[in-house]
């Protein structure tokens, strides 16, 4: 078996292509920001509006993955595990995008102001400097999205290690602390929530709780459906209600598509759903390193004398090209790190390994 095969063969068609749409969302919109009104058709320019909430779909199916893991396997070795696989599924990629970004950087000498604060993505830290020193202090910001998901996977994963059974009252408390703190600081004018980890958890807690929900056999959909109405009718109000719901309401819109991914589409893998998962399983890598293929891309094309190429086609060539990278890495990097993981999971703990391996599939 192939090291893909190995990892993709349990995997969900239907989550993979929800992590599909959301890192075309993110790609798409980062082009979109490289170009003039007059050169974006209406289609172009709603992804310029909205795109950027793409990063904002990870966060719950992040939450519902992490939690599935952690009620699936109860063992005494399940936390240990739970963290070798966060470890080597992000870090090791992490750590070589942050370095090739420094190093990028410095050859091309951009961002000459700030590039020696590397040390702050390299700690997961961004999001957390972005809100106290602004986001024009904190190079490779990208990279705040993992301050968050590495925030809650520790907070959540110790939680679960400390008092597994009182879990879902945790998440339901996250969720509420986030979600508070974030309309208090909008009511105050901070501007910097967005990118805070205090103040996005929810996002990821609330898709614990939907895993807790559907592990329970709990009918799900409905209740979501009708929390999302919830959130788009607070999202409507004015003052402070706006921006804090926003990302509520695209919390529950996404866990919207995850219960009903699991509840009917459980199983599906259609020819056209197969193909377009596959972005979604190589979304990591393209969220790292897209910003830097389409560097790379537009300063080619400037110096080919190639300028003028439509929005489309670039935005189609940069997702190309990012995707092509993310399988030559993902052959020769990230599947022998997660291989590596893998071993190291069954080494103190052999009894529970075969446990352990059935749920490996989204995880």
């Amino acid at each position: 078996m192939s090291v893909k095969s190995e990892f993709i063969s349990k995997r969900s068609v239907p989550l993979d292509c929800i992590r599909a749409t959301a890192i075309v969302m993110v790609v798409v919109f980062h082009v979109a920001t490289r170009y003039p009104d007059a050169a974006l058709d209406p289609f172009a320019a709603l992804f310029r509006a909205w795109g950027t909430l793409g990063v904002d779909i990870f966060f719950p199916l992040s939450g519902y993955l992490i939690t599935s893991f952690l009620i699936r396997h109860a063992d005494a070795g399940s936390i240990r595990t739970f963290f070798l696989r966060r470890f080597f599924r992000i870090v090791p990629l992490y750590m070589v995008a942050v370095t090739i970004y420094f190093l990028a950087a410095k050859v091309l000498d951009q961002e000459p102001g700030i590039i020696d604060r590397i040390w702050i993505p390299y700690t997961f830290l961004t999001g957390w400097f972005i809100f106290f020193d602004g986001v024009e202090t904190v190079p490779y910001t990208i990279t705040w999205s993992l301050s968050v998901e590495e925030f809650s996977y520790i907070v959540i994963g110790l939680a679960a290690l400390v008092a597994r059974r009182s879990l879902p009252g945790f998440l339901l408390f996250l969720s509420l602390f986030a979600l508070g703190l974030r309309y208090y600081l909008n009511t105050v004018g901070h501007a910097g929530t967005y990118h805070f980890p205090l103040t996005r958890l929810d996002s990821i807690a609330m898709g614990g709780i939907l895993a807790w929900a559907m592990g329970r056999g709990m009918p799900v959909v409905l209740p979501v459906a009708a929390l999302t109405l919830v959130a788009l009718g607070a999202r409507m109000l004015s003052g402070a209600f706006a921006p804090t719901f926003l990302y509520t309401l695209v919390t529950c819109l996404t866990l919207l598509a995850i219960a009903v991914s699991e509840s009917w589409l459980r199983g599906y893998r259609g020819l056209l759903a197969t193909g377009y998962a596959r972005v979604g399983f190589y979304s990591y890598f393209i969220y790292l390193f897209h910003f830097m293929v389409l560097e790379a891309q537009l300063r080619a094309e400037g110096a080919l004398g190639l300028g003028g190429i439509p929005f489309w086609v670039n935005a189609a060539l940069c997702l190309g090209l990012s995707y092509g990278a993310a399988v030559v890495s993902f052959r020769w990097f990230e599947g022998p790190m997660l291989q590596f993981g893998r071993r190291l999971e069954s080494r103190p703990a052999a009894h529970a390994g075969a446990a352990v391996r059935a749920g490996a599939g989204n995880d």
